[in-house]
């Protein structure tokens, strides 16, 4: 027994505890807390991968204690959390219930009763581990050996979100979108423009959504210095009722459950703090969490969304410490955004090195083999004696490397192989392998001495990662000047309502659709439009103008009434002579605007440019006016545009063939090409189909009636293939008007 005083042993073997805890309870640069990379290694192992049967956790967790010193339960803790909603991609892929972190009581089941196996993601972290490429230590009892870091050929680091605590140091990375990640990586190497690539990666996408209130100072601080904290805040939607709304909270911020918020609010409510709450209650169920709050029908919605967000977790703080262990898995360090990525950059570099070594070692031993086989293939008769003479496999060795000239891997090759092999037909097969392994070995050797192909595998890869794993963000980015407006609209009422547009510029918003509609004498309809209420909504005039307002802010009408009178409605935004000829509703603006102009031309125009941040009045321009304009529309999928010539030709073009272009100022493209002296187009029917009909008017007083179905002139094939074709093309006859000395002056459509 050896006596030492209590705070001279804590004294001297702090340290060294202190450091094994560090070691053990801190992420590296594959993103793995020592728990995660045990238990996939564990299974890896045991070839537990996406291809075989699941196997009950338990059994999962005893193939981990081989590694994992600290028993079973933190083990299967761990384990439940490695296939959960608290990481965006699953490191195990789960069978049964592993629990759900924005509930207190979704624990999960009894690792008795759920099973798992390795993710394909973690198939990805795990690449090519097998051939060497990352650095082994031996495990806590020296039985097995184990990996200090994984290949993680995904950039996992920066994407599944991660937190540990050790002795006086702590760590907490938000997860990122993976598409975003990768770009920023690939961005970073072939530009090192780190400030670019932090608008790249721009802020964290978490796994259980929310909404991110973004501030580029923020972001800035949080990626250049490794530390830092953002905003998070949950989704509502409104439901109204006669005589209450209900405000239902449907996702939470990060490490919020849904008890923290409705303990919170109860608890505030008896405080007197919510006076317009009337009821609340958790309508959670296994598609998804969701808290129902019956509010009184007059509540200031704004007003309500602030006590929410100062009272309540429904508004939460994620703090970041990018604190990681540095390559050598010992030494922790405070690490930027850019130090992450030269990291993770070396780290592939490395394991992509390793991984051409071992192929260069595996490829050498082969041709050394071959290169021997080579040299016997002249005197197969005598090698075979050789080692039917011989008195042991040692003896023949000998004798072949005495005879032949060989090193000891070929004669062990050579006298291993089986009698029936030794023949010329598999020799010369088997011969037919030099040159390649030969051109493998020289092009993996100048690989390995390229840094610039090194870097083209690594954004290879990283593309290829993204088009594996790639998903839209979770999190939404929002401003914080944007709260308010967003929250005005959840007052709104949310139904389709059919918009109806009149040639004498009435419009009315119709809550049901009905063909009858009472119209001023000579007046007609021009477009009905089904659309949301919450929608935005573009009015297109003819002088080359688009203004853009709230479909709610338009009045309900019956369909027996005229409806508003648009000069009206705009007032003074409207110039002399200018009217509304098309309008078009979007909520996302995703899609495009088709014009087609008289001189033939065709733009397709991004709707993201038709965006705008402020709630404006003032109108924009919506396309160019050089050329007259034909037709407009906005489309969200590509459609047939058909084009109608003054000189009687019909041409008809996909959207397909139009590349969207960001400015509304654009001329287009040609569509039908035309002599703009003597031609024009005079119609247009963009989203034409095979179905439609249309009538077409001539100087003489003629007119014709097409069906697109009907069979063309040529009698092979509809009127529709036989208009079809390229762009910048005259298109085909549908009356000739050389023949008949006349001009098409007007194309129009029947009325439904």
């Amino acid at each position: 027994m050896i006596k030492r005083d209590l705070p001279r042993v804590l004294q001297d073997e702090f340290i060294g505890f202190a450091s094994e805890v560090i070691v053990n309870n801190l992420p590296s640069i594959d993103g793995l807390l020592p728990v995660n990379r045990k238990v996939l290694w564990a299974l890896h192992r045991n070839k537990v991968t996406p291809d075989k049967n699941y196997i009950k956790l338990l059994r999962a967790s005893s193939m981990s204690m081989v590694y994992y010193i600290f028993g079973d339960i933190p083990l299967t803790t761990a384990m439940k959390n490695m296939a959960n909603n608290g990481v965006k991609y699953f490191y195990l892929d789960p069978k049964g219930s592993f629990g759900d972190k924005q509930s207190k009581t979704g624990k999960g089941a009894s690792p008795r009763y759920i099973e798992c196996r390795l993710s394909k993601y973690s198939m990805d972290i795990l690449k090519n581990i097998d051939k060497n490429i990352v650095p082994m230590k031996r495990n806590f009892d020296d039985t097995e050996d184990e990996p200090i870091v994984l290949p993680s050929m995904i950039p996992n680091v920066l994407i599944n979100t991660s937190q540990s605590i050790a002795v006086g140091l702590a760590s907490k990375i938000a997860g990122h979108n993976l598409i975003d990640t990768c770009d920023s990586i690939i961005n970073y190497i072939q530009t090192k423009d780190i400030d670019k690539s932090i608008d790249i990666i721009k802020c964290p996408d978490l796994p259980l959504g929310g909404k991110v209130i973004y501030d580029k100072n923020t972001f800035d601080q949080i990626y250049k210095t490794g530390h830092g904290s953002f905003t998070l805040l949950g989704k509502y939607k409104m439901k109204q009722c006669d005589k209450y709304n209900i405000f239902s909270i449907y996702e939470i911020p990060y490490e919020t459950t849904i008890e923290d918020i409705e303990n919170k609010l109860r608890e505030k409510c008896d405080k007197g703090f919510f006076k317009e709450i009337i009821d609340i209650h958790d309508a959670s169920d296994r598609k998804g969490i969701q808290l129902d709050i019956y509010l009184k029908k007059n509540t200031n919605l704004k007003q309500f969304i602030s006590k929410l967000r100062k009272y309540i977790p429904y508004e939460s703080k994620f703090p970041c410490n990018f604190t990681i262990l540095d390559l050598d898995g010992k030494t922790p360090l405070l690490m930027s955004l850019q130090d992450i990525f030269d990291r993770w950059i070396q780290h592939r570099v490395n394991c992509i090195k390793n991984e051409m070594l071992y192929d260069v070692k595996k490829y050498s031993e082969e041709l050394n083999k071959l290169n021997g086989l080579k040299i016997i293939n002249n005197e197969l008769d005598k090698a075979i004696q050789i080692i039917r003479s011989s008195k042991t496999e040692k003896v023949a060795i000998e004798e072949l490397i005495k005879y032949f000239k060989l090193n000891k891997e070929q004669a062990e090759y050579i006298a291993t192989i089986r009698l029936v092999n030794i023949n010329q037909d598999w020799i010369l097969n088997k011969l037919q392998n030099i040159d390649e392994l030969s051109s493998n070995v020289n092009k993996l050797n100048t690989d390995y001495n390229s840094e610039q192909t090194i870097k083209e595998i690594i954004i290879s890869q990283l593309e290829e990662v993204k088009k594996k794993f790639g998903k839209p963000r979770r999190t939404e980015i929002i401003y914080e000047d944007e709260i308010a407006d967003v929250s005005h609209e959840d007052l709104v009422e949310d139904f389709n309502p059919t918009l109806v547009l009149t040639e004498q510029q009435y419009i009315k918003k119709n809550r049901v659709f009905s063909q009858s509609q009472k119209l001023k004498d000579d007046d007609k309809i021009l477009q009905f439009h089904q659309c949301n209420n919450k929608d935005d909504l573009l009015l297109f005039t003819n002088k080359g103008n688009v203004l853009i307002r709230k479909v709610y802010e338009l009045d309900e009408h019956k369909p027996s009434t005229y409806g508003d009178f648009l000069p009206n409605l705009l007032g003074e935004y409207l110039q002399d002579n200018e009217k509304v000829i098309y309008i078009s509703t979007t909520k996302d603006y995703k899609g495009s605007v088709i014009a087609v102009f008289e001189n033939g031309n065709v733009a397709r125009i991004d709707l993201q440019e038709y965006k705008s941040k402020q709630n404006r009045q003032i109108p924009m321009s919506a396309y160019n006016t050089d050329s007259n304009l034909i037709s407009i529309a906005v489309i969200t999928t590509d459609v047939d545009v058909l084009l109608v010539s003054q000189e009687g030709k019909a041409l008809i073009v996909n959207t397909s063939q139009l590349r969207p272009t960001k400015s509304r100022n654009t001329k287009g493209v040609v569509g039908m090409k035309i002599d703009p002296e003597d031609n024009k187009v005079i119609g247009s029917i963009i989203g034409v189909t095979v179905d439609h009909n249309f009538n077409i008017e001539t100087e003489k007083g003629k007119s014709k009636f097409i069906m697109l179905n009907d069979i063309a002139p040529n009698g092979k094939e509809s009127m529709t293939e036989y208009l079809k074709g390229n762009r910048n093309t005259q298109g085909n006859f549908i009356y000739n008007t050389r023949q008949k000395n006349d001009k098409v002056i007007k194309l129009t459509q029947p009325e439904n």
